[in-house]
Parts: C-alpha cells; structure tokens; sequence
C-alpha cells in the first residue's frame, strides 16, 4: 500500500504491506463555499439563539469588537469585520463609536502593518485598532472572582463598552477544549494574573503530579482550564459571537457561528467535531503521521499539534514515526528551552509551575510523551537539536521503518494520519 504524506511542499511516499496498514486517519470534508462574505452574511442574518446584532445595538452606544492577534491570522476576520460593522450601522452605532482590540492576551504588542493584515485596510481606516495589554495593571478592570478562585481583570476599555463582540476562529485547543468561543476574553483581553491562574488549573494540584487529563481538547465539561474560561467571560457579558470555522484545505471560511456567544459557539465546536475528530477502536503499537505539509510543519513548534493528536492513536510504549519538515527551525524558544534547560519531567513541570508559558506547556507535554514512547522525527532539523529533545532524528521514512521493524520484530499494523495537526483520534470512551 502505497500513501503519500505531505511534506513542506512535497510528498514523501510511505510504502507498507496492506496487512501492515491498521487505518489511515482522514477529516471528512468541510464545504467551499463560492463567497466567504456570503457565509458570514447568511449567519449573521439567521443568528443562534439570539436577534441579529443590527437589532441589539442602539444609536449613541459604544461598541467593541474583540479580534485575535497575528497568531490568528487564519481566522479571517477581516472577511468578517466589514460585515460587522455593517451590522453596528444599520443598528445605529456610528464607526466613531466602534473599536476594535486585538486580544494579545499575554503576547507581543503588534506593529500597524500587523494591525491592517488583521483587520484589512478599509477597516483600519474606518474604525480605532489597539492592542490589549496584559501586562499594563492600569488598563485593567477588576469584574470578580470565578468558581475557580481566578481573579478576573480585564481590559478597561472593553469592558466600559456597551457592547461586546466577540470573534475568533474554532478548532481544537489542548486547554480550552476548544478554541474561540470565549478564549477571546480569557485569556485575549485578561490581566496577566488572570490567565497565569486560569492555565495553572492544566496542572493536577501539587508538586510533580503532571498535568490533569481532565484538560484537553475537545473537552469542556468537567475541564476546569475551560469553565473557568467561560466563567471569566461570562462576567464580562458577551453580547455577541462571531467565529469562523476554515477549510484547511482552501484556508476559506466554510462555516461562521453566530449569534449567543455560549450556544452558537457550541454549535460550532460540534461541528468540527463532525469534521476533524475521527472515531479510532483501540490505540496502536506504531503511529506515523505528518503535520499536513507547510505551513503546518513551518517548525517544530507547529508539530507539537501533530505530536498531541498522535500521541491519542497510540499505546504507551509505542513508536511515534512524525514527519515535519521544519524548513525554519524549532519556532519557539520557551518550547526548545524546556527540553535543554531542565534534565528531567519533574523540574520541567516546577520550572511551568513557577512562570506558565503556552510554548514551555507543549515542550514540557511534547517531553511527556517522548519519554513514555519512541519518537521518530523525519525533518530538516539538526540530528543535536532532536536528540535533545529525547527524539531521534531520521534522513529518511525508510530509516525510520528499518528502526521500528528492530524494535517491534517487524512492522506493527499502523494508524497512519497524513494530516495529523488537524485530525484527532477518539477513542470510544472520550
């Protein structure tokens, strides 16, 4: 049986015997619309569990519009805003009434260019872009406490705003459970010690004993990194949802949730459920998967999805075979530093413990499974660099299937996920 797996902007081509191939992982596929501006029209128009926005608003109120920052590019808000902001007129509110902040949560402030390729440049033009500032204790507000014991500050302006929009993008979140939805407020537009509180909740209460599998993705009730999301966003009062769902095939928006920000949301996350989880019987010896080709294999930090994703497929003890190209290095210094800086799980875990990182979680998680399992990495990294994050490098699929064959005794039947970064296995008990 012959399968190609995508490989920066090539294939590399698996060749195994068909008794040697258990199942291939595949997303169903989401539609491709003619016009994205259609699809976020139609919703907006027919919104979940709620009036459309233009009956919400009135005249002489101020609103806010809560969009991601760079890293969230992909989203497309700015096929979304210009829509919204037709929406907030015919409701009454006047482009000098509206802002627009970008939910940085704890990263890097952005320069005008980033804010006009988020954004688009007519809406640039038209209406005020700024930066939250997680750090800026004087552009917070305090709202109240969660369930949880997280104090909830969030961003000044937004919150004196009559009117909250939220937009975002849906996929899998290895905390949220899902991401967008209320992500937008915390962490997007949260103080920085509300989002360090809200992301220690990944961990299980005390010192050395890991992370709680409770946090995951696709997982919201009973996942307390996620509820206390929706408890902090819920104080700040969410008028309206807006997020998008894209086909990664054509990186277009297929589907936009609209409406009430609990319900629509929800909506959605069913939806890419129905799209990217796909039901597995039993977990496998031996996994090999690919990121999906670039840019979802750009680095090695991109690959950590593809690592959490198989990581579900496999047996512990297993043999990971993960094909990511990495054609611009590892990504990330908090996820490179975690596997170089600290000499065992333990003091990894203390070291997040003590100053949480989004990048330091998925190296320390990434550390997790490399040292319950065999991870076989085909890239273009240095051989040092992957040794030392207790993986071994390979220079070609057929080295990795030469070195699997020795320690299995041959080839075990295989799970092999050609889009592993958006593709989750579900096993029938989760």
């Amino acid at each position: 049986m012959i399968i190609n797996l995508p490989y920066g902007d090539r294939y590399i081509t698996l060749e195994l015997p068909g008794d040697r191939v258990k199942e291939v992982l595949q997303a169903r596929p989401l539609p491709d619309p003619p016009s994205e501006e259609s699809v976020v029209r139609e919703a907006l128009a027919n919104p979940v569990d709620s009036a459309p926005l233009s009956e919400i608003v009135k005249s002489g109120e101020k609103a806010c519009i809560v969009v991601g920052d760079m890293t969230r590019l992909w989203v497309r808000h700015h096929i979304m805003l210009p829509v919204i902001l037709e929406e907030l007129n015919r409701g009454g509110i006047a482009d000098r009434d509206i802002f627009i902040i970008s939910a940085t949560g704890y990263h890097r402030e952005q320069t005008p260019e980033e804010h006009k390729l988020l954004v688009g440049e007519e809406v640039y033009r038209r209406v005020e872009v700024i930066d939250h500032r997680a750090g800026s204790n004087n552009e917070l507000t305090y709202l109240g406490r969660t369930a949880y014991g997280t104090p909830v500050w969030i961003n000044k302006r937004a919150a004196a705003a009559d009117r909250l929009i939220l937009t975002g993008g849906i996929v899998y979140h290895f905390l949220a459970g899902w991401g967008g939805g209320k992500k937008a407020v915390l962490p997007g537009i949260s103080g920085y010690e509300t989002i360090m509180k809200n992301h220690s909740l990944a961990f299980n209460p005390g010192e050395g004993r890991g992370l709680n599998p409770a946090v995951c993705a696709g997982r919201t009730e009973g996942n307390p990194c996620s509820e206390d999301m929706t408890q902090g966003a819920g104080l700040a009062g969410p008028d309206f949802l807006v997020n998008s769902i894209i086909n990664e095939d054509t990186g277009k928006i297929a589907y936009i949730a609209a409406g009430n920000y609990l319900t629509a949301f929800r909506k959605g996350c069913a939806l890419v459920q129905e799209h990217f989880g796909v039901g597995i019987a039993s977990r496998s010896e031996l996994v090999i998967a690919s990121c999906g080709g670039y840019p979802k294999d750009i680095n090695f930090y991109q690959a950590y999805k593809t690592i959490y994703n198989a990581h579900l497929a496999l047996e512990k003890g297993g043999t990971l075979l993960l094909a990511s190209e990495s054609r611009e290095g590892i990504g990330s210094s908090d996820f490179y530093a975690v596997f170089t800086d600290y000499p065992d799980n333990r003091r990894r875990e203390a070291a997040l413990r003590d100053k949480y990182t989004i990048g330091g979680h998925m190296g320390y998680h990434s550390a997790v499974v490399a040292g319950e399992n065999d991870i076989l990495v085909l890239s273009e990294l240095p051989g040092e660099e992957v040794k030392k994050m207790g993986m071994t490098p390979l220079k070609s699929i057929e080295e990795g299937l030469a070195l699997i064959a020795e320690k299995h005794g041959g080839i075990p039947r295989a799970c092999i996920m050609p889009h592993g970064g958006s593709t989750m296995p579900c096993l029938p008990d989760l």
